[in-house]
């Protein structure tokens, strides 16, 4: 291989590296009228090419491979992701896998550059477009019916239907931009809803290596505690509860730090919430929360959320108005895992308000609320043909829920909300205690099935009932996943409520 050859290779490799400028060119023995004058110099003032000691490029030199490769990795090293193309990647794909074993004998980590070409195809022009796309069709009885005139009756719902839009910019691409755009139809009726930004923040680096989250962004702390959040069963339904706390889209302001032990995030919003009867409730929302991680096996989780009203936050219960000044939760979890296959985790919360009475101000007396769950997690590489989710849930009478009635049901067509003894608007009505089982079956790397049994004892009406459902899954391809379950409610006599069922196929896309 020629020297110019080389120029040629990497001059192209770096076209999008390198802003258009008419670079001086360094070395006295390239020609200035030369076809690679202007090439070179870009090159030598990015850093690709070094020349010689006394000044030369002595172009018509042959070149060895290890030359080739250094000259490779000097040019990865100043890639711009916002100017690459899908034609630049492959040739980016094509030299390294060349170059490979003289970029390894220069002590260049291969594995690390075809990750940073995987983030530059990942990120083509700074920009990327995803979404996803869900139809359920149902079929089954009460369903939540809003009327006793929709009973039995079956419906199509344009469950989920997001485009996730995301852009980096910026010194080395460090400020990044996420928008998602939600447009789904109503979960009980086939009316739509406008489509709206439910994201829309930007990223950025700020003082002491901290990162700024500013616009309407989504907070969720609970992840590791539910089942819906850190593990596989985000494709199935009815399986699992919610945050307590978050989980929830805020247009906001926020910090975090990461460091080796973990991370800290903090932020404040100003949401209007309603708490069932309660009216009016705008209150300034601060929390804090830690994110430990000591050991491979032990993880720990603080944190602190508070509604600050200031006086200023009117409730209304049976024509009785308050003043809401304060609400503060406090909780602590713990994450263990005995091996990569078995886990055990708790998590507990203690929540005090602080009310008056608007005419007299008088201070209300109101009772401390907690709450905790118990969870072990069982991988399926541990029982081999199933994964198991144990589950044990006990929540206090008054315990505020900020992320609503999904924090406790996660199937919302499924639940009737007639059983209202269970929670009004976001406020749990009696003591309540939950005991969850879900397994997955991952049989092949497309089929899949799972089955989930859950028990809601309500302390107010000493009574139950339960939701157990099951269902299989076929990943037809890497993008579609096609599904059916079915799922019911069975009630106990004193909540005056007929038993709901209901079969669901599934039809996801995501792109």
């Amino acid at each position: 291989m020629k020297k110019y050859l080389a120029v040629v290779a990497v001059a192209v490799l770096v076209a999008f590296a390198a802003p258009a400028f008419a670079a001086t060119n360094p070395f006295m023995d390239v020609p200035i009228n030369h076809w690679s004058y202007d090439a070179i110099g870009q090159l030598a003032a990015q850093g690709v090419l070094s020349g010689y000691p006394d000044g030369t490029y002595k172009g018509k030199q042959p070149t060895t491979r290890y030359e080739m490769a250094s000259a490779l990795a000097r040019a990865l090293a100043v890639v711009d992701l916002t100017k690459a193309s899908k034609q630049d990647v492959e040739m980016l794909k094509k030299l390294v896998v060349e170059f490979k074993d003289e970029l390894d004998a220069l002590g260049v980590q291969v594995e690390q550059i075809d990750g940073r070409l995987g983030t530059i195809e990942d990120r083509l022009g700074g920009w990327k477009l995803s979404g996803v796309l869900r139809v359920d069709l149902k079929y089954g009885d009460a369903l939540g019916a809003l009327n006793e005139a929709e009973d039995s009756r079956g419906y199509g719902d344009l469950r989920r239907a997001r485009l996730f839009i995301e852009r980096w910019f910026g010194e080395d691409d460090s400020i990044h931009f996420y928008a998602r755009l939600n447009g789904e139809s109503s979960r009980y009726t086939n009316t739509t809803r406008e489509a709206r930004f439910d994201r829309f923040y930007a990223e950025f680096p700020a003082f002491f290596d901290t990162k700024i989250i500013a616009g309407r962004a989504l907070y969720d702390f609970e992840g590791s505690y539910y089942l819906d959040g850190k593990t596989s069963f985000s494709k199935h339904m009815g399986a699992g509860t919610d945050s307590w706390l978050g989980d929830r889209a805020l247009d906001s302001f926020g910090i975090q730090k990461s460091w080796g032990l973990g991370s800290a995030t903090f932020y404040v919003a100003h949401p209007l919430e309603s708490i069932g009867e309660w009216t009016s409730l705008s209150m300034w929302e601060v929390a804090a929360n830690a994110q430990l991680q000591f050991t491979e096996q032990i993880g720990v989780d603080l944190g602190v959320q508070a509604f600050l009203g200031d006086d200023a936050a009117v409730a209304k219960v049976e024509d009785i108005s308050f003043k809401v000044n304060s609400l503060w939760t406090l909780y602590a979890g713990l994450r263990f895992d005995f091996n990569d296959s078995i886990g055990l985790k708790g998590i507990f919360y203690h929540q005090k308000t602080d009310v008056e009475l608007e005419a007299t101000g008088e201070e209300v007396d109101t009772d401390d609320s907690n709450a905790f769950k118990l969870i072990v997690d069982v991988k399926q590489d541990l029982l081999k043909f199933t994964s198991l989710w144990l589950e044990y849930n006990k929540i206090d009478a008054g315990f505020y829920l900020p992320s609503g009635r999904g924090a406790l049901f996660n199937d919302y067509d499924t639940i009737s909300w007639k059983a209202s003894s269970i929670a009004e608007g976001n406020v749990v009505q009696s003591d309540l205690n939950i005991w969850r089982i879900a397994a997955q079956q991952q049989w092949t790397e497309k089929w899949s099935t799972f089955l989930f049994y859950a028990n809601f004892d309500v302390d107010a009406v000493d009574a139950n009932f339960n939701h157990y459902g099951l269902g299989v899954n076929y990943q037809l391809n890497p993008a579609v996943l096609l599904g059916i379950a079915y799922t019911q409610i069975s009630y106990d006599d004193e909540f005056d409520l007929n038993d709901e069922s209901q079969i669901r196929f599934r039809t996801q896309v995501t792109f």
